[in-house]
């Protein structure tokens, strides 16, 4: 996997980039909100497995359905996480 990306969500491209741990304090991923001029989703780079998507997901609903709660993000997210790490979903570096 790069180490960023672009990707339309909800009509806009975003830049997805993985980030250095030191970057990103305690937080396992950031969108912007709102979303400025270049819209950018960032997501540690040192997690693996489930917690690496569960990441990534997480942030893309924000980005795709800003009007949901964190709860409703958060559980959506998780869910499918789990159901693509089931299935193999994994990183390829």
């Amino acid at each position: 996997m790069r180490s960023e990306i672009r990707a339309k969500i909800n009509g806009r491209v975003w830049r997805v980039v993985l980030t250095p741990a030191r970057a990103m304090g305690k937080d396992w991923g950031r969108c912007d909100h709102p979303p400025g001029r270049h819209p950018t989703i960032q997501v540690r780079r040192s997690l693996k497995g489930v917690n690496l998507l569960d990441t990534i997901v997480h942030e893309v609903l924000h980005a795709a359905r800003p009007e949901l709660d964190e709860q409703a993000v958060d559980t959506t997210a998780r869910c499918i996480a789990k159901a693509l790490h089931a299935m193999g979903y994994r990183r390829q570096v």
